[in-house]
């Protein structure tokens, strides 16, 4: 297990100082003390991404990536099959106040072909698949509405009508309810009326989304939307939405993408799925974010930088979906506690499991409550990154046991030839840690969490809450085993 100190990315849409879930974590955790607090705090990167390296926090001049090449069993024999040997993923805190550019991320096949073409836009040739966990109430904007809430808009706002054209709409509503098997059908009429949004010339947009700005901003703003009752929208919502889009980025053709994609509200623990070439942005609000390791990104509104349309229009996936298709359920994995009768009724620890359809991450939310102090998380076979959102106490390395995985790739750290010839830091047996503290922990290495009994400040007291990030490549997700505190013994499984 090795400390880490983590990279605070100080975009400007983060949210100011102490606003900043961000900001707290990376001051809790002692992962910057130089930056103005006046500044944004927009991102805490964990990881070995070069644009925000994570280093080891004993050893500052030691980048995470340097300790792994030295020590690549530490990823385990799964991860380093399937991606060699670097960490697979970036995990993140997002605090954000401004909304980020309406943008997708390619496929690896399609973002190897970008880097080639344009390194100097795309950095990375790999993919960027990508998992939202929110920490507070999240807003986004995610994939395409279904085609009867695009109609409904376009007919209804005079502004979005002028440029999307009647040609568009009665495309949009004769697929408005498509038969079953004939679905693919409204995809090319969403494409037709987007890329004609997009490609629209740039001053009569400008004009247009300001005239909307200033509809809105009116009492009685004069619009007729007609929605399906099976399509309950809060229109005041939207609208209010738009104003704000509208005022962080006058006149951009962004603000009008909100009639095209869905607009969700994530509460704390909901979570999202942005897979390759769906259109998104999010909008505000804090989450936790894991994805492949990369930094591409194509965007084409609500930004100031490069707007690279023509390269999002063809890459995006079209298909219409609803809010409740977007939300990525966990699963949740309910931990036996003791069965002392008394404590019976007494809360539970919790991890709930966010598997996407890819190798390259994971994510478990862990839950520990005060009337559960110990907790023992078994070994995963790939090395894992924990984040510590609330709580403190300590992380304990456990002996290595036949219960591993794989033993030959146990990380034991104590005399033996598995040891690189000249270790790169200390390995710790024991971390204390608090708000903010991120771990590294090596493939195969089970651990023991002790929440403290007496918290050390307001903040904890209540429930642990942490994250742990590991590369997805073994179907047998991973668990933990409570601790009777009367007995003084973990339960079996």
């Amino acid at each position: 297990m090795l400390s880490l100190s983590c990279a605070v990315q100080t975009y400007e849409w983060g949210k100011i100082g102490e606003e900043s879930e961000v900001m707290q974590l990376a001051v809790s955790g002692c992962h910057t003390l130089e930056l103005d607090p006046s500044s944004p705090f927009a991102e805490l990167w964990m990881g070995t991404h070069p644009s925000g390296p994570s280093v080891l926090r004993e050893e500052q001049e030691t980048y995470l990536s340097k300790y792994i090449s030295e020590y690549p069993k530490c990823l385990g024999s799964a991860s380093r099959e399937a991606f060699g040997m670097s960490l697979p993923f970036l995990f993140k805190v997002l605090s954000i106040r401004k909304a980020l550019s309406i943008q997708a991320h390619p496929t690896k096949e399609h973002a190897q072909l970008l880097h080639r073409q344009r390194p100097d836009l795309y950095k990375d040739p790999n993919h960027k698949p990508e998992l939202a966990i929110a920490l507070t109430p999240f807003e986004a904007l995610l994939a395409f509405r279904p085609s009867v809430e695009i109609a409904a808009f376009v007919q209804g706002i005079p502004e979005l009508l002028e440029i999307v054209g009647n040609e568009c709409l009665s495309d949009l509503i004769a697929v408005s309810n498509p038969p079953s098997d004939q679905e693919d059908i409204a995809s090319v009429a969403v494409k037709a009326a987007y890329e004609r949004l997009m490609l629209s010339d740039s001053d009569k947009v400008s004009a247009l989304v300001n005239r909307l700005q200033a509809r809105l901003s009116e009492d009685n703003p004069d619009l007729e939307i007609i929605l399906p009752q099976d399509h309950p929208i809060n229109l005041s919502s939207v609208f209010q939405v738009y104003l704000r889009l509208a005022q962080e980025f006058p006149g951009d053709v962004g603000c009008f993408s909100l009639f095209f994609l869905n607009y969700i509200k994530l509460e704390p623990g909901q979570a999202v799925y942005l897979e390759p070439n769906l259109p998104h942005a999010y909008l505000s609000g804090d989450c936790i974010e894991c994805m492949a390791c990369s930094d591409n990104v194509v965007r084409a509104g609500l930004t100031p930088k490069f707007k690279d349309v023509e390269c999002l229009l063809g890459m995006l996936q079209y298909d219409p979906r609803s809010v409740s298709d977007l939300i990525f359920p966990g699963t949740p994995r309910l931990i036996e506690g003791p069965t002392d009768d008394t404590l019976s009724e007494s809360p539970r620890a919790q991890i709930i499991s966010f598997t996407p359809p890819v190798e390259d991450f994971a994510v478990d939310k862990i839950v520990i409550p005060r009337s559960v102090q110990t907790l023992e998380l078994l070994p995963i076979a790939s090395a894992s990154i924990l984040l510590f959102v609330h709580g403190s106490g300590f992380l304990q390395r456990l002996p290595c046991s036949d219960s591993a995985s794989n033993p030959s790739e146990v990380e034991c750290f104590s005399d033996s030839v598995s040891l690189p010839a000249k270790p790169v830091a200390r390995v710790h047996e024991v971390i204390h840690f608090n708000r903010g503290s991120v771990v590294f922990i090596g493939a195969n290495v089970p651990c023991c969490v002790h929440h403290s009994l007496t918290p050390k400040s307001e903040d904890d007291d209540g429930p642990l809450l942490a994250f742990r990030a590991y590369a997805n490549v073994e179907h047998r997700r991973p668990s933990v085993r409570p601790f009777n505190t009367e007995t003084g013994e973990f339960l079996s499984d």
